[in-house]
């Protein structure tokens, strides 16, 4: 289960939708890689400590081969890819590779794996934040609103 917040968000693009409350992720727990390999290794002939090592293999050739330009297909995971940009110029002769941005890695989920957690997912309300204040429900929210104005809640 998916928990999410209700979130009062700006819009600074469509007036008409500014002040809308919006779903955010509410805050998770991380899965570190003991657990995914702990995880993974369930009913197999591999112990966690085999899955890490295969894990750690991979990570020591990605950075080199991302490097060299490869897109990283990670099996029906999906890809890892380089991707990246530069300030403009006007003549091709004054480009130096110093106008480069900072490169980023880019993960592509494939459609199997997007489709298989769309399928998995269900959602639960997990709260509300206002004005920076996280509130169990909507109830609680408008008790603290009708106390902050001087109403009986």
């Amino acid at each position: 289960m998916n928990k999410y917040h209700l979130e009062k968000k700006r819009n600074r693009l469509n007036p008409d939708k500014d002040g809308l409350w919006y779903a955010t992720p509410a805050p998770r727990q991380k899965l570190d890689t003991a657990d995914l390999c702990r995880y993974a290794s369930k009913n197999t002939t591999l112990n966690a400590i085999e899955v890490r090592a295969v894990l750690d293999l991979i990570n020591e050739f990605v950075p080199r081969y991302l490097a060299e330009g490869y897109v990283i297909r990670l099996g029906e995971l999906g890809s890892l890819s380089l991707t990246y940009g530069s300030e403009g110029v006007t003549r091709p002769e004054d480009f130096h590779p110093r106008l480069m941005r900072p490169a980023r890695v880019v993960f592509q989920p494939s459609k199997k794996l997007t489709q298989e957690v769309r399928g998995l997912l269900s959602y639960e309300a997990g709260g509300i934040v206002a004005e920076g204040i996280a509130f169990d429900s909507v109830a609680d929210y408008r008790r603290w609103q009708a106390g902050r104005a001087g109403e009986e809640p």
